[in-house]
């Protein structure tokens, strides 16, 4: 159990916990919606489409996706494929942007892992009552054997202010610690890790001052960056991120994290990547000064930092 107090709570610098900063300024894009590195490539998930650039930002190709990315992407790179979640189905690509396959689930993809050659999906369905049910889903990369796991976690619907009932999926995230899959949901105080298809808790936390109305939504999910791990929560309607490394016990409950190294501006939020110990966070052409970022020109587009943690 963590004790979380958000009267702790701290502006960091970014170089207090960031070892390696490497700036990636791409061609024009819209929004960004995940990305995904590989030695060769960034894939950056946008609304119905994945746009692919080389380290150096330059542009590749897009990938049509045929509909709306309902999460994060994520990729195998040894086989070097990107699976893409569309809705209920998980649509496949090799890494020149080729249709290859897809794999049909029962609800909706929320977020999804590749590790070892399992494709690990977290999917919701909604219920009549508009409550959502959380689903764990399990993909064989080499048999394409499906297998749903018996775990379930149920959100009831929402009543923001005086408006009606709202159904809202969960958003999720499944990350690795210790080589094993970790999975969490924004409205819960728990870590469960997955260990051969048994989920148990793994970590709880308790936060101080409790919640109010206007904390519920919208939220973020948590998880581990390498040995950290990361709690994001809201109160009085702020984002705050709470980050302790399990290894040294260092603890860090941050307000806004400041951009010591590049000067950029605004707060710069911890998202998670597909490789263990690095984070990534970006920012539009009007939050960096000048026309270079470091020694890096600026193209038309936004920039995306990819940081490794300490």
């Amino acid at each position: 159990m963590i004790q979380i107090e958000t009267t702790n709570s701290r502006p960091l610098n970014l170089s207090e916990i960031a070892e390696k900063v490497t700036p990636i300024a791409v061609e024009k894009l819209g929004s960004i919606q995940d990305v995904f590195l590989t030695n060769e490539y960034l894939f950056v998930a946008s609304v119905s489409s994945v746009v692919q650039y080389d380290l150096s930002g330059k542009f590749i190709r897009e990938i049509d996706c045929n509909g709306f990315i309902t999460s994060n992407v994520a990729g195998d790179t040894v086989k070097r494929e990107l699976y893409v979640p569309v809705g209920n189905k998980i649509k496949c690509y090799d890494f020149s942007g080729n249709y290859k396959r897809e794999y049909s689930l029962n609800s909706s993809s929320l977020y999804c892992l590749c590790h070892k050659g399992i494709l690990w999906i977290q999917s919701h369905q909604f219920q009549p009552d508009k409550s959502s049910i959380n689903i764990l889903n399990k993909v064989n990369l080499s048999t394409g054997e499906i297998i749903t796991l018996p775990f379930e976690v149920k959100y009831d619907p929402v009543q923001i202010e005086n408006g009606p009932l709202m159904g809202i999926g969960a958003i999720s995230c499944l990350s690795l610690y210790n080589d094993e899959v970790v999975i969490s949901f924004d409205r819960d105080n728990t870590l469960y890790r997955i260990q051969q298809d048994k989920i148990t808790p793994f970590v709880h936390w308790n936060i101080s001052p409790p919640a109010q109305s206007h904390d519920i939504l919208p939220m973020k999910a948590h998880g581990f960056i390498g040995e950290n791990l990361f709690v994001n929560y809201r109160r009085r309607g702020l984002f705050y991120i709470y980050l302790e490394n399990l290894k040294t016990g260092k603890k860090h409950n941050i307000s806004n994290m400041v951009d010591d190294i590049f000067h950029t501006n605004g707060n710069c939020g911890i998202k998670s990547m597909n490789q263990e110990g690095y984070f990534y966070f970006y920012k539009e052409r009007g939050d960096i000064k000048g026309n270079n970022v470091g020694n890096i020109p600026l193209k038309n587009g936004p920039v995306i930092f990819i940081s490794k943690t300490k």
